[in-house]
């Protein structure tokens, strides 16, 4: 199930709500003053597979995919 962020225009609070996405643009009862919250914009947030994205690969990710797997720097060191 979705996930999706409402706020309120009289507490300035924003909440997140678990719900199908038929119900996304119901409004949902604000916890503090039972007023109603809408739907607003959120921000999709997923992980990349690719190599250009640092955020998400470790330096030995990002290593391995510059230098490939037969680089000295890269092989793992043998005892």
């Amino acid at each position: 199930m979705p996930l999706y962020v409402y706020g309120c225009p009289e507490c300035e609070i924003e909440l997140e709500e678990l719900r199908p996405a038929w119900r996304a643009d119901d409004p949902v009862e604000c916890p503090v003053c039972h007023g109603l919250c809408t739907r607003e914009p959120s921000i999709f947030s997923t992980r990349s597979r690719s190599p250009q994205a640092p955020i998400y690969a470790s330096p030995q990710q990002v290593a391995r995919a510059a230098h490939g797997p037969d680089c000295d720097c890269c092989r793992p060191r043998r005892r």
